[in-house]
């Protein structure tokens, strides 16, 4: 039986399953672990221990996940310790033990409440609702003495099959004994789909409930490409599974000894081809997969532990991120968070359409205590390395000159410190109709563009990304979006200025030769990418790939742009 999902991490592989079936819930009747009801004071003693003992747990997978992944991960374990002790979750817990609810009820749904909250938005984000979901059930098994699920400790090499894996199964996990990953749920941003890529192990997600029809023991097989799981493989798949990843394993390596060559077309226009990256520990990783710098460091992720990183903090990471690229660039995108994005140390109120709200430059320009912190942070990390600097969700020049102001400032300010800063090139994310409308006017001030296709195909069609009803609407491909890239690179050009591009377009390689062809000439990606890119890089000619993008843009839809690409 075969069954369809997201391809995650590229391989094929098949072998023995290894089934993980979790029970549905923690025991939930109102007293099942209290000899007689308690009072408010005793149930929250009991939550308050159980919440220790699980922060504690938290902590130590804290520091397990940082020696074996590094600090990156860490941070995984770190902000949901630091969830767990939110004062907000806190109050709820209080007010459900008042309306009558067991202490590991209450627990529970107070997580859960928050899960859903995440759930509701987009982006990374939402793939963190079954985390905490998944927190809560923990919390309420250890305030009524039961054990908290434990998984099979792996003795060879197997498939894992289960309905989900949360960051609190997957660290002790022998990661050397698993060949391939197969979810009923999760998506391509979710930990498991990080891990798995960041590991090099095949993966699956969201194949429904395929785990429900696969035995310990029982022989399957995964193509974490197309995205399929077969349970009871024939020879023929196997045999073929085989030999497919032998051809892939063997291109990777031919692709890998070519990828720290400089990157050209045919008629030797140089492209450069970067790397995104969330943290300085995926510089390294960025850097051995060939990457010419690092064209999106994500600097949000240094504030996903529920505080304000200070100066000093952000400094050393930016800092030791040049110490790992040597003389190669670093594109710094200044903090893009918002109300999509909580964030209790910012005091980040939910809004009705936080994409549409408080967010990014919006965010920086209104709050100088955080944004100047960052600024300055670069600016001394600069003086070690070539540095770019960029604002994300710009909409009018005025923006980006109250922020170049704003750096400025922070300049004046390093020198009177005796302090040593660089002087980076500043530039824009193109990330809205507003920006690509306005890119004439933003080039005669700015230093490079970055377009990011992700969010301006998100608001040119007014289509939600993350809404799987409406998914066939999100397109980069549609020609509304191919003209506005269109403005912002005739722009660019006209002020001989660089466009880049860092949205999921850029890894499309059936995709590539149009970007060539509008006139890009720095693509970023994520780092496993980067060996075969450059190498479709070097296959094309850019006059004909600017031919092909004078078709595309003389078309009106995006089935037929997809139909020229793929011809």
């Amino acid at each position: 039986m075969e069954f369809k999902g997201i391809g995650a991490s590229d391989g094929t592989v098949s072998g023995k399953a290894l089934v993980i079936r979790h029970e549905t819930e923690t025991r939930r009747s109102a007293d099942a672990a209290q000899s007689g009801p308690l009072g408010f004071e005793a149930a929250m003693e009991r939550f308050y221990e159980g919440r220790r003992v699980l922060h504690d747990e938290l902590l130590g997978m804290a520091k397990e996940a940082e020696q074996k992944y590094g600090g990156d991960k860490a941070g995984i374990y770190e902000g949901y310790a630091e969830i767990l002790i939110d004062g907000e979750i806190e109050d709820q817990v209080k007010a459900f033990i008042k309306e009558g609810s067991a202490p590991h009820i209450a627990a529970q749904k107070a997580l859960e409440q928050q899960a859903m909250e995440l759930e509701a938005l987009e982006g990374y984000m939402k793939e963190r609702g079954s985390d905490l979901a998944d927190l809560g059930r923990r919390l309420a098994a250890l305030i009524v003495g039961e054990k908290t699920m434990s998984l099979p400790v792996l003795t060879e090499p197997c498939i894992l099959v289960a309905d989900d894996l949360s960051p609190f199964e997957t660290i002790g996990l022998d990661h050397s004994l698993i060949l391939g990953l197969a979810m009923d749920k999760g998506g391509y941003t979710g930990h498991v789909a990080i891990l798995a890529r960041s590991l090099g192990i095949p993966c699956v997600l969201a194949l429904g409930n395929a785990s429900a029809y696969v035995q310990t023991g029982a022989l399957c097989a995964l193509d974490g490409s197309g995205g399929s799981f077969i349970t009871d493989p024939g020879e023929e798949t196997i045999a073929t599974f085989r030999i497919t990843e032998e051809k892939r394993q063997k291109n990777i390596a031919a692709l890998k000894e070519s990828a720290h060559e400089s990157c050209c077309t045919l008629d030797g226009v140089p492209i450069t081809v970067c790397a995104n990256i969330g943290s300085p520990e995926e510089a390294a990783i960025a850097a051995a997969f060939g990457a010419d710098g690092i064209g999106l460091f994500r600097t949000e992720f240094l504030y996903m532990n529920n505080s304000c990183p200070d100066e000093e903090e952000q400094y050393k990471a930016y800092k030791q991120t040049l110490s790992l690229l040597g003389d190669k660039l670093l594109t710094i995108r200044t903090l893009d968070i918002g109300g999509d994005k909580a964030h209790p140390a910012l005091g980040i109120e939910k809004e009705e359409n936080p994409f549409l709200g408080y967010r990014a430059i919006r965010l920086s320009l209104d709050k100088p205590e955080v944004f100047k912190p960052q600024l300055r942070a670069i600016l001394r990390a600069a003086a070690y390395g070539k540095v770019e600097l960029m604002f994300p969700m710009v909409i009018s020049p005025d923006e980006f000159l109250e922020a170049r102001a704003i750096v400025d400032e922070c300049k004046k300010e390093l020198a009177l410190e005796k302090k040593e800063a660089g002087n980076p090139l500043l530039g824009i994310m193109v990330e809205t109709p507003a920006a690509a409308m306005m890119a004439k006017e933003f080039a005669a001030e700015a230093d490079f563009f970055s377009i990011g296709t992700n969010d301006l195909t998100q608001y040119t069609l007014a289509a939600d990304r993350g809404n799987a009803r409406i998914s066939k609407l999100y397109d980069p491909l549609n020609p509304a979006v191919l003209r506005l890239m269109t403005l912002t690179c005739n722009a660019a050009a006209e002020a001989k200025i660089p466009v880049g591009i860092c949205g999921e377009l850029a890894a499309d390689s059936k995709a590539l030769p149009l970007l060539i062809g509008l006139g890009m000439t720095k693509l970023s990606v994520a780092a496993s990418v980067i060996p075969a890119l450059k190498a479709r890089v070097r296959a094309f000619d850019t006059e004909l790939c600017k031919a092909l993008a004078q078709k595309a843009l003389s078309l009106t839809n995006a089935a037929a742009v997809h139909e020229l690409l793929s011809a």
